[in-house]
């Protein structure tokens, strides 16, 4: 299901899109690209999956003081849900950006997933 863009809106995303599509098509992986790459998903995956959920345990202990069992079970059930929503975008993200890069470079998937013989 895709959302409804106003027209408008897409008329001045256009150019931005195409120029998306041209650098997915093109890219081509070096070391030092894929390091940097690496270094950068790393950071931002320690910064959420770490990094943001600690302080939140801490922010609803120390300054909400969230210290009876029915805080401290919401405190814990919205850091878990954090934590499963992060991690869940992480592998669709990627996965969605390697199947449309796939799909602008002309690539299919293979037929048979399982692979073996018919």
């Amino acid at each position: 299901m895709r959302l409804p863009i106003p027209k408008g809106v897409e008329r001045r995303l256009q150019p931005l899109k195409k120029r998306a599509d041209e650098f997915l098509r093109n890219w081509e992986w070096t070391w030092t690209r894929a390091f940097v790459a690496g270094v950068l998903v790393s950071f931002i995956a320690i910064t959420t999956l770490a990094v943001i959920p600690s302080w939140m345990l801490f922010f609803a202990d120390e300054t909400l003081q969230w210290r009876t069992r029915l805080m401290i079970t919401i405190r814990d059930i919205i850091v878990t849900g954090w934590l499963g929503t992060w991690a869940g975008i992480f592998v669709i993200a990627a996965y969605i950006i390697q199947v449309y890069r796939r799909k602008l470079r002309g690539e299919r998937q293979a037929e048979r997933y399982s692979g073996g013989y018919r």
